[in-house]
């Protein structure tokens, strides 16, 4: 079968190598700076905010990356490419629901809720598309544009299912929701040491 879109390899391979960096250089300024400056002094409280927000980045990066997966889209289902695994092959039917979001680079987040055959479980994975026009290219400036990758899988979500509404579709601010909601508990905990 021919691949009509893919992620982006660049994209995905760049999240796999940036997460490892954050999460390893949160130990370290955590290591050196519990070591190296005293908690009681006037330099640990001026940190004490960031030591917990990369806390939280590095947390929200390690599940993200575990989420994130390279797809193959194919006019009967999606491939998801595994590392060092089997390949997962999503027929459309399977498909509860697809997100777009344009955050946190000129890159989009498709975000597909899927019943995963083998559990019975419903599994949710992220996937960095590759762009394929100059148009695509201008619309990271709109969010709201839906992308060509995005508008060919949910046709094919509604061709295999007539009872699948689009107005089911979590908002495109559910990623950045959630993103915000999870960071809010270390906003807080910054307002009670401060």
């Amino acid at each position: 079968m021919e691949t009509k879109f893919k992620s982006s390899f660049f994209a995905t391979t760049v999240q796999y190598i940036v997460t490892p960096i954050i999460v390893v250089s949160f130990f370290y300024l955590a290591s050196y700076y519990f070591n190296n400056i005293g908690q009681n002094t006037k330099d640990f409280n001026e940190i004490a905010f960031y030591l917990p927000v990369l806390f939280w980045a590095s947390v929200y990066m390690v599940f993200s990356i575990y989420q994130l997966r390279y797809i193959n889209v194919l006019d009967d289902n999606l491939i998801i490419k595994a590392l060092g695994g089997r390949d997962e092959i999503i027929n459309y039917n399977d498909i509860e629901w697809i997100n777009q979001s344009g955050i946190g680079s000129s890159w989009y987040i498709i975000t597909i809720k899927y019943k995963n055959k083998e559990t019975g479980k419903s599994k949710i994975i992220y996937a960095l598309p590759e762009i394929y026009t100059r148009r695509e290219t201008l619309s990271v400036l709109n969010p709201f544009t839906n992308l060509q990758v995005t508008k060919f899988i949910r046709e094919k979500i509604i061709n295999v299912k007539p009872e699948y509404k689009i107005e089911n579709e979590p908002s495109r601010w559910y990623l950045p929701k959630k993103i915000f909601l999870s960071l809010l508990p270390f906003l807080v905990l910054y307002f009670f040491i401060k």
